[in-house]
């Protein structure tokens, strides 16, 4: 195994470390989607059958919320503890909360996005004159928000696979928050 510097600011800081390649944190994103895919569209489900904001925001808070939260008190989301690797700092410390909030930021920025488009939904006739889910959900394709949500993924893709261009692996946004995605073994002896 070779040896790395986790900051590279700071020689004193070395480690044999394995970081977590880009396949597997794509793997551990998606074992998440399918995670949260029970609650998430259930919420959104019920708040186009139903007509309800409340249900609608509680499936986008239930998503903004899941990443930071598993990342700042557990270290990994459910996927990433599946594949076992998991988010830590310079120290090889697990991070934070304050640091997950700032590394997710802009998957939180995604979810603000479909927040608006919520409210806006809601306040149209057709959504409230639907009869159904698919006559719902389709009312939503008119939103003003729709086009800002597929310019934000554009940004979360950038953000991400700058991580092939990285020595540490690193996605622009967890350069943002010095945040290190790392292999469980980087801590056997």
């Amino acid at each position: 195994m070779e040896t790395e510097i986790l900051d590279e600011n700071d020689y004193n800081k070395v480690r044999n470390v394995q970081y977590a390649g880009f396949g597997e944190r794509l793997l551990a994103s998606i074992l998440d989607s399918l995670i949260m895919m029970t609650p998430v569209v259930g919420f959104m489900y019920l708040g186009f059958v139903n007509k309800s904001l409340t249900y609608l925001l509680a499936s986008a808070v239930v998503g903004m919320l899941y990443k930071p939260i598993m990342e700042g008190v557990w270290g990994a989301t459910l996927g990433k503890m599946i594949l076992k690797i998991k988010m830590v700092d310079t120290n090889l410390d697990q991070i934070d909360l304050g640091q997950s909030i700032l590394k997710n930021a802009i998957y939180i920025i995604s979810s603000l996005i479909g927040i608006l488009g919520h409210f806006w939904l809601v306040s149209t006739d057709a959504f409230q004159e639907s009869e159904g889910f698919v006559e719902a959900s389709a009312a939503g394709q008119e939103s003003p928000y729709t086009m800002v949500g597929y310019i934000w993924l554009v940004v979360i893709l950038i953000s991400c696979f700058a991580m092939l261009a990285s020595n540490l692996k690193q996605t622009l946004h967890d350069r943002l928050a010095g945040t290190y995605c790392v292999k469980n073994s980087t801590f056997d002896e």
